[in-house]
């Protein structure tokens, strides 16, 4: 199968969170600038041409065995039909769960940098973030083992936000990790709420594992999935939540349903059964090897004009985390050199203070967009005090 990742989709005029502008690349977000799958256009439109958009059970049989089916083929992890806890979207099942499983004032571990949206969440909902930072090394994150029991162990910090693949570093938690977080959570009675949204777009087989397989987390957590970033449905609300323990899933059921859950989207249903598909895994197949040779480009660009940036170990997803501080530059004067070329980042101090000094930055467009972005940035790069190897 042959599919379509020179169109750049953002160029429409839908109101795309990206803004498309020819001498302006948006490379900050998470969402691609690419067509989704033809698979989940095609069951899109015939939704749309039935002129029927009406109620739709949460529990309907065809959408729970796709996604079983899913979750045994790609992610070879087994989940029983009666696990599945659709959602309007992740945030709002994690505010769910911190809201039935904690109380007023907890705190709510996380590990920075990550996902700039777990500090709101946890704000909204009235408890305290209790970080427990990543510690960098040359290139990479380790968790810090220490630092997480010395949380865990503390009563009031009852849940744990754990991001895999993590975002915004965008590596993946070694299998060896997980059982360890595992361990330390089953022994505090930490209950962990895993975000594997990200999960269907790890570059190496075999490398993730879901958090929900290992013995000692099933009957104490909470894993989140959707399209979102598997199928660039970052605009839609909606996620489908895994929980294996009865007690966990009803309690959940319970705050989740307060909110007012009726049913699915009808669009949803739609485009989860065009999505996973064996067309749908083929596109995720051929995306990562399009995202792939966009990571070699960049890195390419980086060595010759900006030899002193490294470019993070990046083993899943379309979104890269450079380090720039070696520029001596400050995070204002950073992002300057980037808006003069044109180009807009992700700062890193976005997801904690210990992103200062990086970007995230988002390659998941057409090539011809995204070169263009890296000549205006060689340029830009040029007129900074310090010399660039290759600049013009």
């Amino acid at each position: 199968m042959t599919f379509d990742f020179t169109t750049i989709a953002d160029s429409i005029d839908y109101g795309f969170g990206t803004n498309f502008d020819p001498a302006h690349t948006v490379m900050a977000g998470a969402q691609l600038h690419l067509k989704t799958a033809p698979s989940v256009i095609r069951a899109l439109r015939g939704l749309v041409e039935s002129g029927l958009y009406g109620w739709t059970s949460s529990d309907e049989p065809r959408y729970i065995a796709a996604l079983t089916n899913w979750m045994a083929q790609v992610r070879n992890w087994t989940v029983q039909p009666e696990w599945i806890v659709p959602s309007y979207g992740t945030l709002q099942a994690m505010c769910a769960a911190i809201r039935a499983f904690t109380d007023p004032g907890d705190g709510i571990i996380v590990q920075q940098p990550v996902y700039l949206l777990y500090a709101r969440a946890i704000a909204n909902c009235g408890r305290r973030l209790a970080d427990s930072p990543l510690i960098c090394r040359d290139g990479w994150y380790e968790m810090d083992f220490a630092s997480l029991e010395a949380q865990m162990s503390k009563p009031e910090n009852k849940l744990m936000l754990l991001c895999n693949p993590h975002n915004p570093t965008m590596d993946v938690w070694e299998r060896s990790d997980l059982e360890r977080v595992a361990a330390l959570a089953k022994r505090h009675h930490v209950l962990v709420v895993a975000d594997e949204i990200f999960a269907e777009h790890v570059l190496e087989p075999g490398l993730m594992t879901p958090y929900g397989s290992l013995s000692d987390a099933l009957d104490n957590c909470i894993i989140c999935t959707s399209l979102g970033k598997a199928f660039n449905f970052t605009g839609t609300s909606h996620g489908n939540i895994i929980i294996p323990n009865e007690e966990i899933r009803t309690v959940y059921r319970t705050q989740r349903d307060a909110d007012h859950y009726g049913s699915l989207s009808p669009f949803m249903r739609a485009a989860l059964l065009g999505a996973y598909t064996e067309e749908g895994k083929a596109w995720i197949d051929a995306l990562l090897d399009f995202i792939r040779e966009n990571e070699r480009v960049v890195r390419d660009f980086f060595d010759q004009c900006f030899p002193d940036v490294k470019v993070f170990r990046h083993r899943a997803g379309s979104l890269l985390w450079v380090d720039f501080r070696s520029l001596g530059l400050s995070e204002p004067e950073l992002e300057q050199m980037f808006c003069s070329a044109g180009v807009e980042p992700d700062l890193g101090s976005k997801y904690g203070a210990a992103g200062t000094g990086f970007l995230r930055l988002q390659i998941g467009m057409p090539r011809t967009e995204l070169t263009g972005a890296l000549e205006r940035l060689q340029a830009a790069g040029s007129r900074i005090s310090k010399p660039l190897r290759g600049g013009s």
